[in-house]
């Protein structure tokens, strides 16, 4: 019996393994069929919907709200243009930031996507956002753009290390830090 010990445990495990496989095998077919008989209605489809917190809207509906947030987001930005157009009482040393896109698109409102970091300056602070899924030599080109460091290549050679611990957010830089501080600051948690 010893000596075919291996082969009886591999044949236990073989049939439990079998027998497991038929089980989620039969309980699959079952759910699929049971699946495939119940077709909901718009109602029930709504009320669904509503339990999780969600709406279902008509194609007219999406368009009609897609319609009002362009025209809102149009509306919005020429107010903040009128705004900008206007003397400030007091003289002071900014920096323009990078313009914003102006498309009426509902995809205005989205974050920018991470080939386009949103960079932002006032007097001696730069504010630099970093997205999901940004590399590095991009972070290191919106940093080149704020004028936070002269060579983009020589900061990500020095910054290589902490390419995959950089944290999603608002990175902020006062002065002319060193590269341990901006390297400090992109793995700093951020809200």
């Amino acid at each position: 019996m010893r000596k075919h010990r291996n082969w009886l445990i591999g044949l236990g495990i073989g049939i439990m393994l079998g027998s497991s496989m038929l089980q989620l095998i039969t309980f699959a077919k079952d759910q699929t069929e049971s699946v495939a008989d119940v077709a909901l209605t718009r109602e029930q489809l709504n009320v669904q919907a509503e339990k999780n917190g969600l709406v279902l809207l008509t194609d007219e509906e999406l368009q009609q709200r897609l319609e009002e947030a362009a025209t809102a987001a149009k509306t919005g930005a020429q107010g903040e243009a009128g705004k900008a157009e206007q003397p400030s009482a007091s003289p002071s040393p900014e920096k323009e930031a990078a313009p914003a896109s102006e498309s009426p698109s509902p995809s205005a409102a989205a974050p920018n996507p991470p080939d386009e970091p949103v960079t932002s300056q006032s007097n001696d602070k730069a504010t630099l956002y970093i997205g999901a899924g940004m590399s590095l030599t991009e972070v290191a080109n919106g940093l080149k753009k704020l004028g936070i460091v002269d060579d983009a290549k020589d900061f990500v050679e020095r910054a290589r290390p902490i390419a995959k611990k950089m944290n999603v957010g608002n990175a902020i830089f006062t002065g002319k830090p060193t590269y341990d501080q901006i390297i400090a600051e992109l793995v700093r948690k951020k809200r």
